[in-house]
């Protein structure tokens, strides 16, 4: 019998059998109670707030899992070794001879080999990496559920060197909130999540969200000018590539040669605008299926990755196409790759390619310190820039939600209470877009308020003003404001107009985006076109709007102009922040209204 036959952890002859219990204990939400062995310490975090960053003080953590199915037959060093990079291999020899690993309640050796079904048990000093001091944002709340809005750099859940910094343990440690995460957002990635207070809530969100009846969408800021997809097919770009895994360690995935290496996959991509000052395109992405880096994988597949992903757009690892297409080999990759973090600070095509950040401070290394207690290396903090990417799930809705809400609120006219049979069963909720998609593009609606305040004044109508900018070029093709032209004409036809006199009536390039101060108008009450209806004679060319403020209810109620639009294909966009300079022009004459 060889020396690891003799050291298999099944092979024991004291090892304890797994007993499962005969009866699961719940706690009061209807969740299993995890069981604790004799010697896991009841930890609670220590928080410190240190400016943008927020740490947990080191302490000791029983990790508990069940063997992987990679792991069928090799020795615990190995797995240690080869799954998890953030400890040398030395310090997990030194913790395994300590005693601080078990298999099956048993203390391993280095040549333990694992087996289906075994329990590993690893008592260790954790020094858990700080994250931003952001807290998630609660965006709405009932009985059996609670969605958030996740800060950039903060995992959903415990996992990997993250415990007590996740979103779940903020909201239980600081505001008392026990709930389990329904749906999962990278760690880098910000937006909607979804967490169930009880069973019930749980169970909700579980038959929605694997019925896939989730529309689920996202803002992503990427690499280059996003092409437009065919006119037949609203410009929008299908990518139906199967994922696969390819390094565990690093969380990284790529294209698989088909689905019998990989799984099946599906995001549907629409260009939103470009900017050519930074040679980035905003585009919105839906995912039709819900794999790991699913969306940043297909991006990068088209050759534009989302612009500062460390994993997906570093040239050092992709080269100057970016990993375009997949690639047959991802060895080089991997190995460019592993140095980041550790001996190499991570980076992305936009901090590489951009002369500005030469100089930038390095992010998260390996210190030359160690831990006095347990001896671990230690790191060095993380940029800001670490901790984010340009990706933002900004709205997530149950399938048909507008068109279902009409025919519930028709149906529910004259019922008193809702079922609570339906409850949560039809919903939407949106978060403002992040900085990152709008800054580039805030130029461009100010040209608009400067339009708007070329209004002559008047008592008895809006003063906006719009501007016609090509996406491609970010050319300015017109610009107008509200009776720049005779008669009671609106900033939107008079921008159109213009155009189309100064380019001998064609066309509108492909991928116009409009800027306007104030919502289009849906209706209007002299009887001419609706500037909505304006802009969706142009036949698909303007595929974006971006919006200052929705149009007050002075003169129109119940402007549809932001569902008409949305419903036939063109982006709507709301750029913040502008509301008070952009209703003072609004307004102007309408103090000397008596």
């Amino acid at each position: 019998m060889s020396k690891k036959q003799k050291t298999s952890a099944s092979a024991h002859p004291n090892s304890k059998p797994r007993v499962k219990e005969s009866r699961i204990k719940l706690d009061a939400h209807g969740f299993k109670v995890k069981s604790r062995t004799q010697d896991e310490e009841q930890v609670k975090p220590e928080y410190v707030i240190d400016g943008a960053l927020r740490r947990v003080k080191p302490y000791y953590f029983v990790y508990k899992t069940y063997c992987k199915q990679r792991w069928r037959e090799r020795t615990i060093l190995d797995i240690f070794s080869t799954e998890f990079r953030d400890k040398s291999l030395e310090y997990y020899r030194q913790a395994i001879e300590a005693g601080q690993v078990k298999i099956n309640d048993v203390v391993a050796s280095v040549d333990t080999i694992i087996h289906d079904g075994d329990y590993i048990h690893h008592r260790s000093h954790k020094h858990e990496p700080p994250v931003l001091a952001a807290s998630p944002e609660i965006i709405f709340e009932n009985d059996n559920i609670l969605v958030i809005s996740k800060p950039n750099g903060l995992p959903a859940h415990p996992t990997g060197r993250y415990k007590f910094n996740s979103a779940a343990s903020i909201l239980k440690y600081e505001r008392g909130l026990v709930c389990h995460p329904c749906n999962r957002l990278d760690r880098l990635t910000s937006g909607l999540m979804f967490l169930a207070k009880t069973s019930k809530g749980s169970r909700l969100m579980y038959d929605q969200l694997t019925n896939r009846t989730v529309e689920k969408y996202y803002i992503a800021r990427v690499v280059g000018d996003f092409p437009l997809g065919d006119k037949d097919k609203n410009y929008e770009i299908t990518v139906d590539q199967p994922l696969e895994s390819v390094e565990p360690r690093l969380g990284l995935n790529g294209i698989a040669k088909d689905e019998i290496d990989g799984k099946h996959a599906t995001t549907i991509m629409k260009k939103i605008s470009y900017d050519k000052a930074t040679n980035t395109s905003i585009v919105k992405c839906q995912p039709l299926t819900g794999r790991s880096h699913q969306i940043r994988v297909h991006l990068q597949y088209l050759g534009h990755p989302i612009a500062n992903d460390p994993l997906y757009s570093n040239v050092d690892a992709w080269g100057p196409e970016l990993g375009k297409g997949g690639l047959s080999d991802y060895s080089s990759a991997v190995a460019a790759l592993n140095k980041c973090g550790r001996n190499e600070p991570s980076s992305s095509w936009y901090y590489q390619t951009n002369d500005k950040f030469k100089d930038m401070k390095p992010g998260e290394l390996l210190s030359d310190k160690e831990c006095e207690v347990c001896k671990t290396e230690l790191y060095t903090d993380p940029n800001a820039e670490d901790l984010e990417i340009w990706l933002h799930a900004y709205k997530y809705q149950t399938k048909n939600y507008d068109e279902e809400v009409k025919e519930v609120a028709t149906e529910t006219q004259n019922t008193d209470e809702k079922s609570d049979e339906n409850e949560f069963k039809r919903w939407s909720f949106q978060t403002p877009l992040p900085h990152w998609a709008l800054d580039s593009y805030k130029p461009l609606m100010e040209l608009a308020i400067k339009e708007a305040a070329k209004c002559p004044p008047t008592t008895t109508a809006f003063s906006v003003g719009a501007v016609l900018v090509n996406s491609s070029t970010n050319e300015i093709l017109a610009t107008g404001y509200s009776r720049e032209l005779p008669g009671n004409t609106h900033a939107e036809q008079n921008a159109l107009t213009k155009y189309y006199a100064s380019h001998n009536n064609k066309p509108l390039p492909d991928g116009t985006v409009l800027y306007t101060t104030m919502e289009p108008c849906s209706l209007r009450l002299s009887g001419n076109l609706p500037c909505v209806d304006r802009i969706l004679e142009t036949e698909g060319k303007i595929v974006s709007c971006f919006v200052g403020v929705m149009e007050p209810k002075t003169f129109v109620e119940n402007n549809v102009g932001r569902e008409k639009l949305m419903r036939n294909g063109v982006e709507y966009v709301h750029i913040p922040g502008y509301e008070e300079e952009i209703l003072k022009w609004a307004y102007k004459g309408h103090e000397n209204k008596e």
